[in-house]
């Protein structure tokens, strides 16, 4: 096992103290967001998959995600336009039908979970097109993702423009759980067996890896 890192949190504070300080008025939108996923890492990645009013399965990634509440459990999701200004099939989805399903994308569904981010037309499943596996789910419209070992049904709670008007963080709240047996016991969840993947910046994604544990202080000092 490798050792942990310094417990005293002043050691692990390094640097030289030479910065590139960059000015957001200097920037493209471009150029902002590859800084963005850049730095924001690791993120976990929402394998959504929705049904548009028309019966079609749509399922595609997004790694601009994470819980925002825990009663009633939600989910947020930012989902950005198309270049061409287009709203993304599953956006349009889940304002359509106001469900939704988030699968957690394991290391396993790498290059299927991948492939599922090309732009499809809207009348085309990615499901049939990569040979995803679905399952129904028991609230919502939208099916679950076969391979993931933990699916959250979701229904639109909000949604929320943000900045010019090219992303819309999308709220919804946890109507069903499904979390497969070896990785939940009842009462605790297996992260480790989930082995979840990760995205980091460009074409790079990434596993666990090593993991510390800290146990949270109730004062400071302890």
């Amino acid at each position: 096992m490798s050792a942990s890192p310094p417990s005293n949190p002043a050691d692990s504070v390094s640097g030289s103290g030479e910065y590139t300080s960059l000015p957001i008025a200097d920037l493209s939108s471009s150029q902002a967001y590859k800084l963005l996923t850049g730095v924001v890492v690791p993120r976990p990645i929402a394998w959504i998959s929705t049904r548009s009013t028309g019966g079609v399965v749509n399922v595609a990634p997004f790694s601009s995600y994470n819980y925002v509440a825990d009663t009633p459990p939600m989910l947020a999701v930012n989902i950005g336009l198309h270049d061409d200004g287009c709203l993304k099939d599953t956006a349009r989805n889940i304002r359509d039908t106001g469900e939704f399903v988030v699968n957690v994308t394991t290391r396993a569904a790498l290059d299927v979970m991948n492939a599922s981010s090309a732009r499809y037309g809207a009348d085309t499943s990615e499901a049939e097109q990569l040979g995803i596996e679905l399952l129904p789910s028991q609230v919502v419209g939208a099916p679950r993702v076969a391979s993931s070992p933990v699916h959250m049904e979701c229904r639109l709670s909000q949604i929320v423009p943000l900045g010019a008007g090219v992303n819309t963080l999308y709220i919804g709240e946890i109507v069903m759980f499904h979390l497969a047996k070896d990785v939940y016991d009842g009462r605790h969840v297996n992260s480790v067996a989930i082995d979840p993947l990760a995205r980091l910046g460009g074409p790079f994604y990434a596993s666990l890896g090593e993991i510390f544990k800290r146990k949270r202080p109730l004062e400071p000092g302890e």
